[in-house]
């Protein structure tokens, strides 16, 4: 049995360069994810091997500790490594956020795009296809539309508004040695309880091995006397990427994701 990645792949076409061997090697970087590449090169590296793997992005440069976990052969030739992010820098995770970010408001990546659906009755959000039934109110497959714009982006993510920060979800993990407790609040500044405008509801997603994006739980709110936050504890069976979507009545949604 082939076990599925616990994150998603982005494809990509970046420059990547790395020192192995006692001299530095070229490479191409074909899918990425927060957890791991697969590099094109003919300079291979062997199982396990450690190295940091420098991304060169336009005007700057990213560099990653990784280690070797695949190698790629045709014909009897080496042509590609599988590899492992350790400890990956946070600006790494944000640059590799901003791209699944372009595929999900719809932007297409080498060929390739994430499909929004949207449930008309509950506003439930979709991936990359419509469910035969809503897992939140039972709505027939009928009743999604395909919507990419969604989900709203920051225009910045490293230097948000004060619009966005009440809008987009915080995690905080406390991680034990059997569960994890996920602390979720919406936004880093305190989002107004508002008839017109209020959080109504949170959607809770988990991306592991059998579970591909799957929504785990719905918290919604009364806009009078609940302020958008909650608590649950997951267990730590598979590693894998939840991703928090929250709805504001009045501005629509907004995603945060954390690894788990």
């Amino acid at each position: 049995m082939v076990r599925k990645r616990s994150v998603e792949r982005i494809p990509a076409n970046l420059e990547a360069v790395f020192f192995w061997n006692e001299k530095e090697n070229s490479g191409s970087i074909a899918d990425i994810s927060e957890n791991g590449m697969l590099v094109n090169t003919l300079s291979c590296p062997p199982l396990r091997a450690k190295f940091n793997l420098t991304i060169l992005i336009k005007d700057n440069v990213l560099t990653i500790p990784v280690k070797v976990r695949r190698l790629v052969k045709n014909d009897m030739v080496y042509e590609a490594i599988g590899v492992e992010t350790l400890n990956p820098p946070r600006q790494y995770l944000e640059f590799v956020d901003s791209l699944r970010w372009e595929q999900i408001k719809g932007v297409k990546t080498s060929g390739q795009m994430i499909k929004v659906y949207v449930c008309n009755v509950c506003h439930h959000i979709s991936f990359d296809h419509a469910p035969v039934s809503c897992p939140i109110c039972s709505s027939p497959i009928e009743y999604f539309e395909k919507v990419p714009e969604a989900i709203k982006k920051p225009d910045n993510f490293t230097e948000l508004s004060e619009f966005e920060k009440m809008h987009i979800p915080v995690i905080k993990l406390m991680k034990e040695e059997s569960y994890i407790d996920a602390h979720i609040k919406i936004g880093e500044i305190e989002h107004p309880l508002d008839a017109n405008n209020h959080i109504s509801f949170i959607d809770f997603y988990y991306n592991a091995p059998l579970m591909n994006r799957k929504c785990i739980s719905r918290v919604t709110y009364n806009c009078e006397k609940l302020h958008p936050s909650t608590t649950f504890r997951m267990d730590r069976e598979y590693s894998g990427v939840l991703t928090v979507i929250s709805h504001c009545s009045a501005h629509g949604n907004w995603l945060a994701k954390a690894r788990i």
